[in-house]
């Protein structure tokens, strides 16, 4: 029994009964008990407790260094304060120290040998400690469900008592597996998932949860991946319904491929598109998926796309709008559609019934061609759509294009810090400790655009730790890798590597060029290439490049790709006539929407100006650009204006940090939604962020504005509107 004398007794209580733990009957707030698997926690008032009061340092076991974490989380969630983060030792162990609402300090340990900490030190390493037998974790386990607590805590008893439970293990486990991969603990997730199935299960369920568990084990490492290959595969020999089967093999499929086995996943889904002969919504949806899956491969891809055109020239129904899209999607790449008729078929086809087999890969690439048309708005309807009713596993193929497309449209808008913090969410960057279930890990488009982002922010060094990271994992092939490749000579080119960036820009053309990828609207590698040939002393090869890329450009329509395509042509050409060429470049792109590619088109117009000597119109585009980087925060183009500014002569400037124009966008939001009376943890359910997240957002926000308490935003923000977002 361990007793606290407490200030505010209520307050405590509140505290420890939102942790989940179980209130034993009879407590007030005078005096209440909780149960502890074993120990008593009592709380009391502090005066007349023999000197209980805050202070002491206790300690709470867990069975192994994840739980260490896990705990950790749920304990910020209910209102601890972390005073040392979840951290191994050398000695062995791992561990943790957070406080409560009034200052006493828990530990949360593991250790193959149990070690007890002390305000004065460490006392010598105990003998290793005995398995706690199963009975009294069961026993545990069934007094807390019976007191209400909350599945997570039963779940954790269950997974201590191993075996069989009672009847309603199962029902708890699932609702703790969910719970925990919704709110960002997917290792718990997966154990509370392997409990379940040592519960006794019909075919149809045990398939169900093999198919959840493994779709969470291939996001984890290596060894879990691995497993979660084997689970999916169990999954789909089992018997279940035509739906089921579907989605396991889906995921399965996706799982090999990015293992760089897409013979073998092909091979997986040719054999469902067999058992799904005489069902044809399912029948065309595998041919979508298996296409999707393809893709990891050049190769494979550009057979599978010759076979669906091969079905719909010779199916006497119309092609379901799942093969409409995609192969729209490949003409559009190979310059065989323009931009105007990619729109169309997007609309066309999200007017359409949808089965629900194949729905989610029509949403993704219809939101695909929307997107490269420059219709951002349908593209963002048709993601939100898309992701709020996807059911199946977070790998599916469908579901994982529906990220893509929402990562690339906020890179394209600028929209730098949105995209780092989604990618924290998704496992792509190391994020806080509470945040959602990584279900990007293994997007290799999501990193690309997650090192894009960091390197136009000006975090180069952060961009090149993270493309360092990366393994190619049979990847080579895969319109991913060829994203990452321009990406990561994006990057380059930023630290001064016209060289090493050119290799990559090369190679990235390659890639497309082998997968009959000609137009610019996916990766402008011959724009960026050419800025590359003009720094390395070659200008003919640089106009030859983007002369190429404007062809290409011109084909598709879109003010974008034409726009920047014309930068980079006036660029290497110089003089008069690259001059001219870079202010129809700057007009095309003020009409476009997308903040990137105009700072860089009136950067480019700046420096030719100053080469001609016309530094005030100089100095006019730069402070242009300058205030269109300052409010994205691209930081790379700050500092690259800044130093053209000074060869033009302009004074130096000190950038704005306060206003409501300095506000981030997600600053923007967060400030709007407390303008309005939401509270902070209602904030950061709302727009899914952490709540540390959100606190800071508004500490920052405060300082900004120059406010103090939250019923001043509202003004302030009228006072002075925001610039919006592009």
């Amino acid at each position: 029994m361990v007793t606290l004398g407490a200030r505010d007794v209520p307050g405590l209580r509140r505290f420890y009964r939102a942790l989940g733990w179980a209130e034993l009957p009879g407590g007030d707030d005078g005096r209440v008990g909780f149960l502890l698997a074993g120990v008593l926690l009592v709380l009391r008032p502090a005066a007349g407790t023999d000197g209980a009061a805050g202070g002491a340092m206790l300690t709470c076991t867990v069975t192994g260094p994840r739980q260490v974490d896990s705990a950790c989380v749920a304990a910020v969630a209910a209102g601890a304060t972390v005073l040392a983060e979840p951290a191994d030792h050398p000695e062995g162990g791992r561990s943790a120290c957070v406080a409560d609402p009034e200052g006493n300090r828990w530990e949360i340990a593991w250790a193959p040998l149990a070690r007890w900490r002390t305000e004065g030190g460490q006392a010598p390493p105990a003998a290793p400690a005995a398995p706690a037998p199963a009975e009294p974790h069961r026993a545990g386990a069934e007094l807390l469900h019976d007191h209400g607590a909350s599945d997570e805590v039963v779940a954790a008893q269950l997974v201590a008592a191993g075996g069989n439970g009672p009847g309603w293990a199962v029902e708890t486990l699932l609702c703790a597996a969910r719970t925990a991969r919704r709110e960002g603990r997917p290792e718990q997730a997966v154990d509370f998932l392997r409990r379940a199935l040592a519960e006794p299960l019909p075919p149809a369920r045990r398939g169900g949860v093999l198919t959840e568990l493994g779709s969470l084990e291939v996001t984890l490492g290596p060894a879990d991946r691995a497993l979660g290959v084997r689970h999916l595969a169990e999954s789909v020999r089992l018997e279940q319904s035509d739906v089921s089967v579907f989605k396991a093999a889906n995921a399965l499929g996706t799982a090999l491929a990015a293992r760089g086995q897409t013979s073998v996943a092909l091979e997986v889904m040719e054999e469902l598109a067999e058992r799904f002969t005489g069902h044809p919504e399912l029948a065309w949806a595998v041919q979508v998926a298996a296409a999707l899956i393809a893709s990891h491969d050049g190769h494979s891809w550009l057979e599978t796309v010759d076979r669906l055109r091969r079905l719909a020239a010779t199916t006497p129904a119309r092609p379901a709008p799942a093969v409409r899209v995609l192969l729209a999607e490949f003409d559009s790449t190979s310059g065989r559609l323009s931009a105007a008729e990619a729109a169309a078929v997007a609309r066309e086809v999200t007017v359409e019934p949808l089965d629900p087999f194949s729905r989610t890969y029509v949403l993704a690439s219809a939101a695909t061609l929307a997107q490269w048309a420059d219709e951002l708005a349908l593209a963002d309807r048709l993601v939100t759509e898309g992701l709020t009713g996807h059911r199946g596993p977070l790998v599916d193929p469908g579901y994982q294009s529906l990220l893509s497309v929402y990562a690339e449209s906020l890179v394209m808008r600028g929209r730098y810090r949105e995209l780092l913090e989604a990618c924290h969410g998704w496992g792509v960057l190391v994020g806080p400790p509470a945040r959602p279930a990584p279900s990007g890990v293994g997007n290799a488009h999501l990193v690309a655009q997650a090192v894009i982002a960091l390197t136009e922010t000006g975090r180069a060094a952060e961009a090149r730790r993270l493309a360092d990271s990366v393994v190619v994992d049979g990847s080579h092939g895969s319109w991913e890798w060829n994203e990452f490749l321009y990406a990561r000579g994006m990057l380059s080119l930023a630290e001064g590597d016209p060289a090493g960036a050119l290799d990559d820009l090369s190679e990235c053309g390659r890639g497309q060029v082998a997968r009959q990828v000609t137009s610019p609207v996916v990766t402008p590698w011959r724009s960026a290439a050419a800025d590359c040939q003009l720094l390395l002393g070659r200008p003919a090869a640089a106009v030859a490049l983007a002369t190429e890329e404007l062809a290409a450009a011109r084909r598709w329509g879109t003010p974008r790709c034409v726009g920047r395509a014309l930068r980079a042509l006036g660029t290497a050409t110089g003089g008069r006539a690259g001059l001219a060429t870079v202010e129809q470049a700057v007009a095309l792109l003020r009409t476009a929407g997308t903040d990137p590619e105009l700072i860089a088109a009136l950067a480019a117009h700046g420096r030719l100006l100053v080469a001609a000597g016309h530094l005030t119109a100089a100095r006019g585009a730069l402070r242009e650009a300058a205030r269109h980087a300052e409010r994205i925060g691209a930081g790379r183009w700050c500092a690259v204006v800044a130093a053209l500014l000074a060869a033009a002569g302009a004074r130096r400037a000190t950038a704005s940090q306060t206003g409501a124009h300095a506000l981030t966008g997600s600053e923007r939001r967060i400030c709007a939604l407390a303008a309005q009376g939401h509270s902070n943890p209602e904030i950061a359910a709302l727009l899914h962020l952490a709540l540390r997240t959100v606190e800071t957002h508004l500490t920052n926000s405060f300082r900004k504005l120059g406010v103090r308490r939250r019923t001043e935003l509202a003004g302030r923000l009228a006072a002075e509107p925001a610039v919006p977002d592009r």
